[in-house]
């Protein structure tokens, strides 16, 4: 049974390539091939024989249907057809940049010596213990006016990836200054440092997923010399961050079967089984709701919504199962809303592509050259959007409430607030 999201996304996988090469939808499809391997693995390498009993044909069938709703959609929109992208938004995204950047920089020196105490403890799996047993590490705590600086910018780190999506763009399209695209590039890794505070690799993961997402939308449109570019300069900070999660997956794993390599194939591999668990013995407590599709909401307003892990925790309690740590998006969609929730995001994420794409061509009259651009703003939006099945390999990305939020503001932003003067950018050679 387990053999088949391999062999199915195997397939589908190769399809894609032959036709489009690489871009974002491969990608994704290549993401669920690895994992899927790395499922089969867990049962070759005996790492977890009662995890691999969840596997079962029905959520099986669900899982590779419905993942592939979430990355056929955007097979239809190919960047290379356009002529180029309109884009109004220069002065916004300076400031974007300025404002994470700057939020890395306070970030970094407010939190300087809790970084260095946990960087150099020497057991990472002695920390993140005392986080599952309701005693982690505890920030340091300043006055009252710093604490309510720094709220906004704990707020601002947690959607830190954005600015992957902005850097791959300025080195792709705009003749920005190198350290305008070192600014962006260090802007983003503040979601690193949120990890690291928390013991979390699951971040520090997550911001590789959409680097290799950012790289695989823009691939074709990067001349060779930007490539290389692309390439070295974010392979340094790559190489950093997977020092840091194989540090952790070394002091949480070694001692186990299997060691250190057989963590990683269990972290990586667990998401399938987890997703067929929950689709056969969860009896969703909360019946259907949606918290998981709007988290701040429920937080905020509703205030029936504590946190992800708290809420996992909650329905672990009340459901008398454990429900493991990672069952992809939409099994996360599953501890909110039952069986039905993974047709739920699954609907909205189709209807949501459908009503901002289904005009998506722009005519601008450049030279006397009558050219079709794809517009800027839903660029963004496709980033916005397929980091939900890129991340979903793991969990649901948005239902961290402040990522939801600021992924709101940003989205409403870039079609407000335009710059005067509109430009068609093409290639950058």
């Amino acid at each position: 049974m387990n053999y088949i999201p391999a062999i199915y996304f195997g397939i589908l996988t190769f399809i894609l390539l032959k036709k489009r090469g690489l871009d974002a939808c491969s990608y994704i499809s290549i993401i669920y091939m690895t994992t899927s391997v790395l499922a089969i693995a867990i049962d070759v390498m005996g790492l977890n024989p009662n995890l691999v009993s969840f596997a079962s044909l029905l959520p099986t069938v669900v899982y590779c249907i419905l993942l592939t709703l979430f990355i056929i959609p955007f097979s239809v929109i190919d960047i290379n057809e356009y002529d180029g992208i309109l884009f109004r938004s220069k002065k916004l995204i300076r400031v974007v940049n300025y404002v994470y950047f700057v939020s890395f920089v306070f970030y970094l020196l407010a939190y300087l010596g809790d970084l260095h105490f946990i960087l150099t403890y020497g057991d990472f799996n002695e920390l993140k213990r005392y986080v599952y047993e309701g005693d982690a590490y505890q920030l340091t705590q300043y006055p009252t006016i710093i604490e309510l600086f720094l709220y906004p910018i704990r707020i601002i780190v947690n959607s830190s990836v954005i600015m992957i999506f902005i850097f791959f763009f300025n080195i792709t399209f705009l003749n920005e200054k190198w350290w305008i695209n070192a600014m962006a590039v260090i802007g983003s890794t503040t979601v690193i440092l949120a990890g690291i505070l928390a013991i979390d690799r699951s971040r520090t993961f997550f911001w590789v997923l959409l680097i290799g997402l950012a790289v695989a939308m823009f691939w074709n449109q990067m001349s060779a010399k930007i490539k290389s570019v692309a390439i070295s300069f974010s392979s340094v900070l790559l190489l950093a961050a997977a020092t840091y999660a194989v540090s952790v997956t070394k002091d949480r794993f070694e001692d186990r079967d299997g060691g250190s390599e057989g963590g990683i194939v269990t972290y990586l591999g667990q998401p399938y089984y987890y997703f067929c668990q929950i689709w056969d013995y969860y009896p969703a407590p909360d019946g259907v709701t949606t918290k998981t599709l709007f988290p701040s909401v429920h937080k905020f307003i509703f205030h029936d919504f504590e946190s992800p892990v708290a809420y996992q925790t909650e329905m672990g309690l009340k459901s008398n199962m454990d429900l493991g740590v990672f069952y992809t998006h939409l099994g996360s969609f599953m501890l909110s809303a039952g069986k039905f929730g993974p047709f739920m995001i699954t609907i909205v994420y189709i209807l949501l592509f459908y009503f901002v794409f289904k005009e998506r061509d722009v005519v601008r009259n450049v030279e006397n050259k009558k050219l079709i651009c794809f517009p800027f703003e839903k660029l963004m939006i496709m980033y916005f959007l397929l980091s939900i099945p890129t991340v979903g390999c793991i969990c649901y990305y948005y239902e961290n409430y402040y990522v939801e939020i600021v992924t709101y503001l940003l989205t409403a932003m870039i079609f407000w607030v335009k710059d005067d003067n509109e430009q068609v950018l093409t290639v950058r050679k």
